[in-house]
């Protein structure tokens, strides 16, 4: 009698606990994100903005931004972009080299990848000497309509969004609010991938 009692209480023990199991499964449990997941979501946000595969200007702006590329520009840290820091931080996009120069090589490629148009050369090397100096760069770009156009609000600061748009719109080339793997992968990699 005792073992039968033990046998009821034990099946009765196995099917609470799997009806327990099964409740949680259906009530979202199987949601619940551990500290590896959330390393995994966060590294995934990190090295997802280098592959595009047809994103569109939300997908972009969100991923995008979580890159920190906003922030190597806002040098103040006031989530805000002044006249200064927009140019400075063309500037040293632009510079893939380092050298705190911007040789006519460098140049032509960005203006290029950025959809500067109507500007040569040697109306940005004021002094001639095959590169430009961050002032000449400064003086140069100002000419641009760049920071009014990315100025959405016309508050005359760049927020983290303008920011972001205002790169969107720059790479999609074919304006059709999607960027793919051709408009996006190698201005990406030649101006953020080693950040």
């Amino acid at each position: 009698m005792k073992t039968e009692k033990n046998r009821v209480w034990k099946l009765l023990g196995t099917g609470l606990c799997f009806a327990l199991f099964t409740g949680l499964v259906s009530c979202g449990g199987n949601d619940m994100e551990t500290a590896e997941d959330t390393e995994t979501i966060e590294t995934t946000a990190d090295t997802d903005a280098g592959v595009m595969d047809n994103w569109d200007n939300e997908r972009f702006g969100t991923t995008f931004a979580s890159n920190r590329n906003y922030g190597e520009w806002d040098e103040n840290d006031d989530d805000l972009l002044d006249d200064n820091e927009f140019s400075n931080g063309f500037f040293e996009t632009w510079d893939t080299n380092d050298d705190d120069l911007i040789d006519e090589n460098e140049w032509t490629t960005a203006n290029n990848d950025f959809g500067i148009e109507g500007q040569n050369w040697a109306d940005w090397d004021v002094n001639k000497d095959n590169n430009l100096d961050e002032n000449e760069f400064r003086t140069a770009f100002a000419k641009t309509t760049y920071y009014k156009d990315w100025d959405k609000d016309g508050d005359k600061m760049i927020n983290e969004r303008e920011y972001s748009d205002g790169i969107f719109s720059l790479w999609d080339d074919n304006n059709d609010g999607i960027l793919d793997n051709n408009e996006y992968n190698d201005r990406y990699n030649r101006y953020y991938g080693t950040m």
